[in-house]
């Protein structure tokens, strides 16, 4: 059974379920979030490992961890695909962006026992799948499609979200895996700043 052109309607009931055992999830606070520090470790992570990212801010404060990167992907006859396997959505708020570059169409299939797609035509050669509040679990993705005539690759561009507490004190402490990630470099924002990270390969 293939979902396409639409609503997954697996995702939207997945939701609904989650919203009413989670119950109601803290509003976004704005980018301008101020952080007196924090770090990421280890300072020269590899892909597979689990960066902790740590700091100081206001007491009780709700703030988004974005994680981001760009990859080129090779087009062969006509198509591109890119794939994770194993990647991890955390519980609670969170958003996932996918965004191609230089294609006619996007799609975003989750790989479970059946699949489930949905399908994104482009507009000025951008095609992009967004999804607030993803049910958390472990997910295999694939994004695959048509790139423009005579592209010999596209860009795709990836952000996840998720949301992350500080505590009486203003400390805040949040784990990211890296099982699913490409080797490479990536944009790491917190409130009103942000750092740059190099994946180096998985050992």
């Amino acid at each position: 059974m293939v979902i396409s052109k639409g609503e997954n309607l697996f995702l939207i009931f997945a939701k609904f379920i989650y919203s009413l055992t989670q119950g109601p999830q803290a509003s976004p606070e704005n980018s301008e979030t101020e952080v007196a520090s924090w770090s990421i470790l280890p300072e020269t992570p590899n892909a597979g490992d689990v960066l902790i990212i740590q700091g100081k801010t206001e007491p009780d404060k709700v703030m988004d961890i974005e994680v981001s990167f760009s990859r080129d992907v090779i087009v062969r006859d006509g198509s591109y695909e890119y794939s994770f396997e194993g990647i991890r959505i955390p519980k609670g708020r969170n958003r996932f962006v996918v965004r191609s570059r230089q294609v006619r169409d996007l799609n975003f299939i989750v790989k479970m026992f059946i699949d489930f797609k949905r399908s994104f035509d482009a507009n000025g050669g951008v095609a992009e799948f967004a999804e607030d509040n993803v049910p958390h679990g472990t997910y295999d993705i694939l994004i695959n499609g048509e790139a423009q005539e005579g592209e010999k690759k596209v860009r795709l561009d990836f952000i996840a979200m998720q949301a992350v507490n500080s505590d009486s004190e203003g400390n805040f402490n949040h784990s990211h895996g890296t099982d699913a990630l490409p080797a490479g470099d990536f944009t790491v924002s917190l409130g009103n700043s942000e750092k740059k990270i190099t994946l180096g390969p998985a050992e």
